[in-house]
């Protein structure tokens, strides 16, 4: 056995350790805290997927929660809400087809940026340009489904 092969058996011993101890965790959240909960596959995907991937499942826990609270006290609760996870799936969707079309654009051209505008000095503020266009179009959506759900 090499030295490589010990540190990646030690590494998935921890990390299946972690796993127990985050499943008994959440137990006995479960069984002595009402509404608190730790979920294993949340904390799986919090240490398997990047940052900004994470920041993401963040950010839209958030605004679901803030959805759903503010869908409780329209007229028709349960209607807004389904209209509310139709939209959020259909992000979802949209996100990983236009991923999956980006891919295979990038696969034939052999350029990483095919579809690039601008140059590499536009990093940052296409950060914040997109993330803001984000949050306008997500929040236009909802509002839309909002009224979609009172009617």
């Amino acid at each position: 056995m090499t030295v490589t092969t010990d540190r990646l058996a030690i590494g998935r011993v921890i990390l299946a350790s972690l796993g127990v101890v985050c499943i008994a965790f959440d137990e006995v959240l479960r069984r002595t805290v009402k509404g608190a909960r730790l979920p294993p596959l949340a904390v799986g995907l919090g240490m398997y997927l990047p940052t900004m991937s994470t920041l993401m499942i963040v950010v839209g826990s958030i605004v679901g929660w803030v959805f759903e609270r503010r869908a409780a006290k329209g007229p028709k609760p349960e209607a807004t809400q389904q209209l509310g996870v139709l939209l959020a799936s259909g992000l979802i969707v949209g996100e990983g087809l236009l991923g999956v079309i980006f891919a295979f654009v990038v696969g034939l051209s052999g350029n990483p940026t095919p579809i690039a505008l601008v140059g590499a000095s536009f990093d940052t503020a296409s950060v914040w340009i997109g993330g803001l266009a984000f949050a306008l179009t997500v929040w236009v959506l909802y509002r839309w489904i909002s009224r979609l759900g009172r009617e």
